[in-house]
């Protein structure tokens, strides 16, 4: 599952995150897109990946 850089979120395909990318992190500027860096959050995604980590299943096998 592909997971933004600028913010964590998660996604199911490829394609939805590129759509996430040019809608909520980049702006145009002269007509040319360029990235928005008051929509990255660094903090925010790393305490996301924090709590999936927490809530991922560990040993589930036999082992």
């Amino acid at each position: 599952m592909p997971e933004c850089p600028y913010c964590g979120r998660w996604f199911k395909t490829k394609r939805g995150l590129n759509q996430h990318i040019a809608k909520s992190h980049e702006t145009k500027f002269g007509g040319v897109r360029v990235l928005d860096p008051t929509t990255i959050d660094p903090l925010g995604a790393a305490e996301r990946r924090a709590e999936r980590k927490k809530k991922r299943k560990k040993g589930f096998g036999l082992w």
